[in-house]
């Protein structure tokens, strides 16, 4: 028996002054009841009743007790009524902007667990690799990818995405797979615009030691599933985000290289406006984020 169960039967069993009222309103057996008051004491060290067969009184040590055992049950009770309204009122809009391809490979399914999990909750879903001004446009929060500038914005950190090196069957055939990154230096690369640097990779050899190359750029476009189809049909490798690559990857239209250096890659940022205090449904939302992805 727990010591919950125990508590709550000492209390209904001084509240009704009998054992037999006690095993009635508890639904239980007498015997049950006694048994749990025995226990009770003998885990205590102390008599909490006094019982005969005419007079049935609380003793010094069972009049502390209950004062003691009814204050923490109604702590208790408070907690789960407030832990109760706190989920029945998660409910409102939430608006949220993300980049495009991380947003419908990775978020959505997110989101729909999210939703399902609170039908209060409506959405407004920003797929867009544009840095959106979270106050003008009334977003609670973005979702975002790379270095952060310095801003007043506040961010949580919830992962790191990793960068492939990948290109096509028939580039790797025309061009060689490369052996290091410097055989990169003179290919055509498919570059994503939205980069601090739009001109250097920068990587880490095997040995720990850092390099950097600044090959052709053939497209620059601010899209990862754009590049990636441009890649599909052999215009040149690109260095992406793995959730970029991994459906290409998995039928072989892409086939990465250099898998053993570490490619620059992000931090997955969180980032709120100053001014607004993130909601529950906000909260909520991004430890669902974190649990998935982080």
């Amino acid at each position: 028996m727990s010591r919950l169960d125990e508590a709550e039967t000492f209390i209904v069993i001084a509240r009704t002054g009998s054992i037999s009222r006690a095993a009635e309103q508890l639904g239980v057996a007498k015997s049950a009841v006694s048994r749990r008051l025995s226990d009770l004491e003998a885990r205590l060290g102390a008599q909490l009743i006094l019982r005969t067969t005419r007079q049935f009184s609380l003793t010094e040590e069972g009049r502390s007790f209950l004062a003691n055992v009814e204050t923490a049950l109604e702590a208790l009770d408070d907690a789960e009524r407030k832990v109760r309204a706190e989920v029945k009122e998660l409910s409102g809009p939430l608006h949220v902007a993300a980049p495009v391809s991380f947003g419908l490979s990775k978020l959505q399914p997110v989101f729909t667990q999210f939703l399902i999990d609170n039908p209060e909750v409506t959405l407004r879903a920003d797929f867009s690799d544009r840095n959106v001004d979270l106050v003008q446009d009334g977003f609670d929060v973005a979702i975002r990818i790379g270095d952060l500038p310095d801003s007043s914005l506040i961010a949580r950190k919830i992962s790191f995405v990793r960068h492939c090196v990948v290109a096509s069957p028939t580039f790797w055939d025309a061009h060689g797979k490369p052996n290091t990154p410097e055989d990169l230096r003179h290919l055509p690369i498919l570059r994503y615009e939205n980069m601090r640097s739009r001109q250097t990779l920068t990587f880490e050899r095997p040995d720990g030691t850092k390099g950097s190359i600044s090959p052709p750029q053939r497209v620059r476009a601010s899209n990862g599933d754009f590049l990636a189809q441009m890649a599909v049909a052999g215009l040149g490798f690109m260095v992406e985000p793995q959730f970029v690559a991994e459906p290409y990857l998995r039928t072989e239209e892409l086939v990465e290289v250099l898998q053993d250096h570490d490619w620059f890659g992000f931090n997955l940022y969180a980032v709120f406006p100053p001014s607004r205090r993130p909601t529950r449904r906000t909260k909520a939302f991004l430890d669902c984020v974190e649990q998935a992805l982080g």
